[in-house]
């Protein structure tokens, strides 16, 4: 699958290191981790391949700092959804599905800071490409330590949502909300479903949760 490079003004500074980061999500998404390069990510980028070589040093530095972006984009739009949401007390087991599910959909979406005119990954493209470093974390303990920390943000943000649901062990119930949720994503990617899961993950979170 060919990539697309972007059109428009070239961004400079720090936006030129976003604008890369970007673009490794996009080769990621696109062609696989494999085809990650110095080179096709300057291509990816339309910058020239010293700007490349600037920031990162190595392809583990490129993928690295790709998911630490993915990451943090996810863990402020998530941050934010938490705070603008209505009804937090009404249904906060509704909120704990939203939560995990609406936020992957707006980080997708979200233009890059500093960025606007360069393109990223829809949603289904947003994913395969943090799911492709996450499991290529097996293999890079760098890539490893920013999938905790992504995990660790969601434990944090669900719990007291959990708890307020009438969970008995909420840290727990929110690790297997994800882990559910990260199966049923992952299914939908390799079968090509874009069935809403929210019912399903709704139904597990009333389980987990009924005395």
């Amino acid at each position: 699958m060919a990539v697309s490079t972007p059109s428009g003004a070239r961004p400079r500074g720090a936006a030129r290191r976003e604008a890369l980061l970007d673009a490794v999500l996009r080769v990621v998404a696109d062609v696989g981790v494999d085809a990650v390069t110095h080179r096709r990510v300057a291509e990816v980028a339309g910058l020239p391949l010293a700007s490349t070589t600037y920031w990162f040093e190595s392809k583990e530095h490129l993928l690295t700092a790709a998911l630490e972006r993915a990451a943090e984009r996810d863990i402020e739009r998530l941050g934010a959804f938490l705070r603008d949401a209505p009804g937090r007390t009404a249904d906060p087991l509704g909120l704990v599905v939203r939560a995990i599910l609406d936020p992957i959909e707006n980080s997708a979406n979200a233009p890059p800071t500093g960025a606007a005119d360069h393109p990223i990954p829809t949603s289904r493209g947003w994913l395969f490409a943090t799911y492709a470093l996450v499991l290529e974390a097996a293999r890079r303990p760098a890539l490893r330590d920013v999938t905790v920390r992504w995990t660790k943000a969601y434990l944090v943000a669900l719990a007291p949502l959990l708890a307020a649901a009438g969970s008995r062990d909420p840290r727990s119930d929110a690790e297997l909300l994800l882990a559910a949720a990260d199966g049923l994503l992952v299914e939908q990617l390799a079968s090509d479903d874009d069935s809403d899961l929210a019912p399903q993950l709704r139904r597990l979170a009333e389980a987990l949760v009924k005395p």
